[in-house]
């Protein structure tokens, strides 16, 4: 579970009064963190697993180890990629070559300069044998790195072995620790992990199993040029140390907030307007990548017929449900791609509310007969939960007959992967390459929900492309056909809320989900 996904909005999703217990436990953390100005603490849902990429790393680790650790290129918040570690990079041999030039003067946390060895060693070792790193598959599979050349310190070349436009894009993926650069100083002679040398603002520090893990700032730090922006820009630490720590009850996170025990924690809509009035709180908010659907098995022998599932779409206001689950905080969506990407376009005529008329004259040409269709959800996530039952009562108010079958969520994640189901109310981690909002849906994968050849063409082009407006057009033609087609309903894209001591100075949110804490000062 990701520290700001779909999991921390269901971990954080009730709240009810805590025990004295737990307030007391809080509480009495207060007047030590008070005494430590110089120290920011983040409250987490859970303990991290660790930092080393290639073996253990996981959604809770990120918020500590893009602190810690950089990789040549990364994120803005306009969901573009820039340079890093990098200075500048280009494509060159029609695509298949990308050449990075590294930046003068970075130094590993061991006081070591950076050189392109560096980043090939960091590369062999999250491709190698033994490692489970998350983007392995993707560089040894569908965007296939030939090789990694170093003509010069300064130079590292990455081959494909066909061009891929989104190449840039996923070496900058969050969730793949950002294709981290350490140094090897990083693992023992055996080979066995040891401690994270990056070259971040923050070094790694104490670290206490179920309770904190610690950051610390890093004096030698050089930092990239321009303005603040994501994961891009100037990054300066401006407090010596960073706490996460690890509050697994979500009442004792917003009592942690109100004491001070905690600068900032991600809170739930239900959430917002009581910190908003808090007189020491603030919430920064922003919509994320995160994305909810109603997922439709076109080779169900009810759904394979399109007229049905045009008139399930035309009986949901996306409005309502997004509405209804997030107590009036959230937006609906006809589309998987991301407001905050800039190859979103509103759509022209975007329908969010129902249309009973169309929906029953739909139902009617293809004979519909009252056959149930029976929506999976599952209970541990209640975002699923809650929206399947909204679904529910819309449909039905179309005359479409809709049941429940609730499910733990492993096994819903089983028949989702094998495709073995009618209808499932479902949620996506983030995206953030541009044709990624559509792979998450499109292939021929048992667990993709679009198997359409035309469709998955139009995806390997747009993945291939690296022309903004060519990916932008097919961007475009993909949603055409996924409103004629309706694989899937789109329902609305999750918006991150976090609590933030008004102490703090310079904190955002930001569709990357995980807050930056550079740049960021304590009162």
């Amino acid at each position: 579970m990701a520290f700001f996904s779909p999991g921390w909005l269901e971990s954080t999703r009730q709240w009810t009064a805590p025990s004295a217990a737990i307030a007391a436990l809080v509480l009495s953390a207060a007047p030590a963190y008070a005494q430590a100005p110089s120290m920011i603490t983040v409250g987490m849902t859970e303990d991290v697993r660790g930092v080393d990429p290639a073996r253990e790393r996981d959604g809770m680790s990120d918020p500590v180890h893009m602190h810690v650790v950089e990789g040549l290129v990364a994120y803005g918040d306009d969901l573009e990629v820039g340079p890093v570690l990098a200075q500048s990079y280009a494509v060159e041999d029609d695509g298949k070559a990308y050449v990075f030039k590294l930046r003068k003067g970075v130094k590993f946390h061991n006081g070591e300069p950076l050189t392109s060895a560096d980043v090939k060693w960091s590369w062999d070792y999250l491709m190698g044998p033994e490692s489970i790193w998350r983007c392995k598959a993707v560089f040894d599979g569908a965007i296939k790195v030939a090789s990694v050349e170093t003509p010069d310190p300064e130079t590292i070349v990455y081959k494909l072995a066909k061009p891929n436009g989104s190449f840039i894009y996923n070496l900058a993926r969050p969730d793949c620790a950002g294709t981290p650069v350490f140094h090897s100083s990083s693992v023992g002679p055996d080979g066995a992990w040891k401690t994270v040398v990056g070259t971040g603002p923050f070094t790694f520090g104490e670290r206490r199993i179920g309770d904190f893990v610690e950051v610390n700032k890093f004096a030698g730090y050089v930092s990239p040029e321009g303005e603040p922006n994501g994961r891009l820009g100037r990054k300066e630490a401006l407090v010596d140390r960073l706490r996460f720590a690890v509050v697994t009850d979500p009442s004792a996170r917003l009592v942690g907030l109100r004491s001070g025990a905690l600068d900032l924690t991600p809170i739930t809509p239900q959430a917002v307007e009581q910190i908003k009035a808090e007189p020491t709180l603030d919430v920064v908010s922003s919509d994320t990548t995160v994305w909810y659907a109603l997922l439709l098995n076109s080779k169900d022998p009810l759904l394979k017929d399109k007229r049905i599932r045009q008139a399930i779409a035309f009986a949901i206001d996306r409005t309502a449900v997004a509405q209804g689950v997030s107590f009036g905080q959230w937006a609906g969506t006809t589309t998987p791609m991301p407001r905050a990407s800039k190859y979103y376009t509103q759509p022209e005529n975007e329908q969010l509310g129902a249309s009973l008329d169309k929906a029953k004259a739909l139902l009617t040409e293809a004979g519909y007969a009252g056959q149930p269709i029976t929506i999976i959800a599952n209970k541990q996530f209640e975002g699923m939960f809650d929206q399947a039952v909204i679904v529910q009562s819309l449909l039905l108010a179309a005359g479409i007959q809709a049941n429940i079958e609730t499910l733990e969520w492993g096994l819903q994640l089983e028949r989702y992967t094998n495709g073995n189901y009618q209808a499932q109310s479902f949620g996506y981690s983030g995206r953030f390459d541009p044709m990624g909002a559509w792979e998450r849906i499109i292939g021929p994968e048992s667990r993709k929900v679009w198997k359409d050849e035309a469709a998955i063409a139009l995806l390997d082009k747009g993945m291939q492309a690296s022309d903004a407006e060519e990916v932008k057009r097919v961007s475009g033609e993909l949603y055409k056909m996924f409103m004629e087609e309706v694989p899937a309903v789109s329902l609305y894209h999750v918006n991150l809320a976090l609590g933030v001591s008004k102490k703090l100075k310079g904190v955002h949110a930001s569709p990357l989900e995980t807050p930056a804490l550079w740049n960021v000062s304590k009162q």
